[in-house]
């Protein structure tokens, strides 16, 4: 779990955020080191003076790790004190605000990469695509890279994650979350890491891989069984969650 969601509510007091970690039974200043996932690392800008940006940073492992790969120019935001208090405490800089206004009244620097690790889900449905194409448009800079997150509904663990957390608002499939991507204004999007199997050892890799054929073999039976059916044009991804890489035109400013 990273942060708690930002992208369309001030972070006042009464916030449902207030004590998101303590109500989620979750301890921000616990958590451990973060290794950087592969496919993150690929995503990760040449230039080591590029800034990076982590929207929903929760208390701050990935912030930590991109400043271990030698980036100094991080910073993250999120709506909960207790996270922004425990980024506080390593030295990270991280404020604690809303996506949307951060967006509109940011007049620094453009972001070469901006993480949103599951954060997209918890916004209100109608805000999404417009919160995405505020980030892209005010914060990315051309040619920059988004890296998204999102539980994953085409998953063994399906509708779970609707409701585990109550601060969700919706989840994702393969097809929906591209087409939020689009719909915001990004020319590619790539789906990362699809069999989640990128930091899996080979004999590791080649068992899941397997398995997955006898999962998705599996599906498809019972599909035809109940006459179920799905989006043939979205990519079947059975992963816990769906992680995308979008990007705009070098010289796009939309």
């Amino acid at each position: 779990m990273k942060g708690a969601p930002l992208g369309g509510q001030a972070a006042g007091r009464n916030s449902r955020y207030d004590d998101y970690y303590r109500h989620r039974r979750v301890d921000p200043g616990a958590q451990g080191e973060t290794r950087l996932a592969p496919y993150l690392k690929r995503l990760l800008p040449a230039d080591r003076t590029a800034w990076i940006l982590d929207i929903g940073c929760g208390p701050g492992g990935t912030l930590a790790a991109l400043r271990s790969e030698g980036y100094a120019n991080v910073m993250g935001i999120d709506l909960s004190a207790e996270a922004v208090e425990a980024c506080g405490r390593k030295g990270l800089n991280v404020q604690r605000c809303d996506a949307r206004d951060f967006a509109a009244g940011h007049d620094g620097p453009r972001f070469g990469l901006i993480v949103m690790s599951h954060v997209l889900e918890h916004l209100p449905k109608e805000r999404i695509i417009e919160t995405v194409a505020s980030i892209r448009g005010r914060l990315l800079q051309p040619g920059g890279s988004l890296f998204v997150a999102v539980p994953n509904a085409q998953s063994n663990t399906g509708c779970y994650w609707a409701y585990e957390d109550f601060t969700h608002t919706t989840l994702f499939t393969a097809g929906s979350l591209h087409f939020v991507l689009k719909a915001a204004g990004f020319d590619t999007v790539e789906f990362l890491d699809p069999d989640g199997t990128s930091s899996l050892n080979p004999v590791r890799k080649a068992v899941a891989k397997v398995l997955l054929m006898a999962y998705a073999a599996k599906t498809d039976f019972w599909n035809k069984v109940t006459s179920s059916s799905f989006h043939r044009p979205s990519p079947r991804i059975f992963t816990y969650e769906i992680k995308a890489h979008a990007t705009c035109r070098e010289g796009d400013e939309r």
